[in-house]
């Protein structure tokens, strides 16, 4: 039976007469795109549980320093630096569904030793394996998503991306939403650490389940390319215009991871959050995701998205680290702003980054092209998260501690300043990406005045 089966799985990858695969039909493309947004209920519902204020309270409850802290949030990225060997493994096997599947699911049961962590190790062991068991979950899911980004890249139609990943992403918000929610209420109500790990054996089986999920998917029998090893390394790079999206992606990815592993721990320790305030965060993130995620992908589907990630990664390098400083313990408002202002600017710079990601590569190579962009960036999150452990320790040094205009400068602020201020440059890398029919920032913004001078006009008697 398993040498029957073995053969049949082997004739469907046989190419036709041609030379080629025989194409996906219209109704497997369908098919599976329905299936993607279904998968991505429990694998969101996972990804809430095992990061974010989840993951980094876990930690602070087991006693991790402020440079561990900054290794737990970037650490997992440091997995990406691996993707090239799962798209050089891919190029071997003919396919990427089936080390997708093995590789998420092992990037989901990895996290079962944290549900007993706790109980069975000293104190100052415990933040170790931890970031053990992060590292190696990131490696796994890592791999899978390299996989996956390019094997759904050759399912979706090129002119349907910005909208099927907009309604993806906005679909799948309103379950991270309802996630954060359930989370944070479980953690605030159930005496620390037992109620993280509920939190983080419930997610667990729900990421397991949906890496169960994707063998129901199609996967294009694409041919892949069967590269050397160094091949498969050194390739995209030779490519200008993907070096030139990668620097876009690597400068933008190490700005953010400068600030982003201690905006949790803001919350929690200098504005005395709770858990359930964070959730509601995420809750009002959500709601506007609804709106903002489909908009930013017919945006994109019409003036591409070049223009888009110009626009919205100002708002997100300056008015986003704004709310955050401008806020206290008693005057949270700023706060809620930023939800909305994150909601608004990094569904279009997540769309966009990938999308632009898609567009700058073959179908036939972008398992490659992918892997390195994936490992590019992720070395450059985790170089941002490691430095901001330090960062953040150089400032916290009395001597920078200020009060201007009735607020506590801490060393927080500092690190929000120091990372707004990087990421505010990151829009002129922008400038030399060519992008098939996008339109300038200029020209975007110029058409926008226009057709609201034209609704205005149309309305006067």
């Amino acid at each position: 039976m398993f040498h029957r089966t073995f053969l049949v799985a082997r004739m469907s990858l046989v190419p036709d007469v041609a030379g080629t695969f025989p194409p996906i039909t219209e109704r497997q493309i369908r098919r599976t795109m329905r299936l993607s947004v279904l998968e991505g209920v429990p694998g969101i519902c996972f990804i809430v549980g095992t990061t974010g204020s989840v993951i980094t309270g876990f930690a602070l409850s087991l006693g991790s320093t402020p440079f561990q802290i900054g290794l737990i949030s970037s650490i997992g990225l440091l997995g990406q630096l691996l993707t090239p060997l799962a798209a050089w493994l891919a190029g071997l096997l003919g396919r990427r569904k089936p080390l997708c599947v093995v590789l998420a699911f092992l990037g989901r049961v990895v996290w079962f030793p944290t549900i007993i962590l706790p109980a069975v190790l000293p104190p100052e062991v415990r933040p170790i394996l931890l970031l053990t068991v992060i590292t190696l979950s990131g490696l796994f899911n890592s791999s899978a998503g390299v996989l996956w980004v390019s094997w759904m890249g050759d399912v979706i139609p090129s002119g349907e991306r910005g909208r099927f990943f907009g309604f993806r992403s906005s679909s799948l918000g309103v379950i991270a939403m309802l996630a954060n929610l359930g989370a944070g209420a479980l953690i605030d109500q159930i005496a620390r650490p037992l109620g993280f790990q509920i939190v983080l054996v419930v997610s667990t089986v729900l990421g397991a389940i949906s890496a169960l999920m994707l063998i129901a998917h199609t996967e294009p029998r694409t041919p892949q390319p069967r590269n050397d090893l160094l091949t498969t390394l050194l390739e995209p790079f030779a490519d200008p215009n993907f070096r030139r999206v990668l620097l876009f992606a690597v400068y933008w990815t190490f700005s953010v991871m400068v600030a982003a592993p201690f905006v949790i721990p803001y919350f929690l320790q200098q504005l005395k959050m709770s858990y359930t305030q964070i959730a509601i965060l995420s809750v009002i993130g959500a709601l506007c995701a609804l709106v903002f995620a489909p908009m930013w992908g017919r945006i994109a589907d019409r003036v591409g998205n070049k223009p888009m990630l110009q626009f919205t990664s100002l708002i997100a390098a300056t008015l986003l680290p704004a709310s955050w400083m401008l806020a206290t313990p008693l005057q949270l408002l700023p706060i809620w702003a930023g939800a909305l202002i994150d909601a608004f600017a990094n569904t279009a710079t997540g769309q966009g980054s990938f999308n632009l990601l898609l567009s700058s590569t073959s179908p036939i190579k972008r398992t490659a092209f992918v892997s390195a962009f994936f490992a590019t960036t992720g070395l450059a999150g985790f170089l941002g998260g490691l430095a901001s452990g330090p960062i953040l320790e150089v400032f916290s040094h009395p001597m920078f501690a200020v009060s201007t205009l009735g607020l506590q400068w801490t060393q927080y602020h500092w690190l929000f300043l120091i990372s707004a201020i990087l990421r505010a440059q990151a829009w002129w890398l922008l400038k030399p990406i060519h992008e098939e029919g996008a339109w300038s920032m200029r020209e975007m913004l110029a058409r926008k005045q226009t057709n609201r001078s034209q609704r205005v006009d149309s309305r006067k008697p």
